[in-house]
């Protein structure tokens, strides 16, 4: 049945312009989960030299420390801040907890709502440092956090 589905989708992409449809590697790799699967008219034999024999990682998976994502922390005088991003979803605890939302375009923008009603950590702007290792958030009101990443996301 994988073999079929692997077929129909290479169908859509042609070679060269000889009207010979070939698969690729990356609609059979696509079309499995990452694995590339044989097809009737493929041997087992080993690729030639030159030609990758692993998929490509797609844009969304590269070095994990380079995006926003993950589990932060910082110390405001002796107050423990956690910060969790994912997924565009927020969330904040200090002596507040405090969730919402972020985004990550010209900068990352936090925009939350603490359940106790607390305003000092709602609204931010954040700058995450070039090795992935700091994230530092000007809060709207003055306070301002330097965030050190604790944890990745889990894929």
């Amino acid at each position: 049945m994988a073999v079929a589905a692997v077929l129909a989708l290479s169908s859509c992409s042609s070679g060269g312009d000889d009207g010979e449809k070939k698969p690729t590697a990356s609609s059979s790799a696509s079309a499995t989960g990452g694995q590339p699967t044989p097809s009737a008219s493929t041997s087992a034999a080993p690729e030639p030299t030159g030609t990758a024999t692993t998929p490509v990682e797609s844009a969304g998976s590269g070095d994990a420390t380079q995006t926003v994502e993950g589990v932060w922390l910082a110390t405001q005088d002796t107050t423990k801040v956690q910060l969790v991003l994912g997924k565009g979803k927020a969330a904040l605890t200090s002596t507040h907890l405090c969730g919402g939302g972020y985004t990550d375009r010209d900068g990352i923008v936090l925009t939350l709502t603490c359940m106790d009603g607390d305003t000092e950590r709602t609204t931010g702007h954040g700058v995450m440092a070039a090795d992935g290792k700091t994230l530092t958030v000007q809060w709207t009101g003055g306070t301002t956090d330097v965030f050190s990443r604790t944890g990745l996301p889990s894929n």
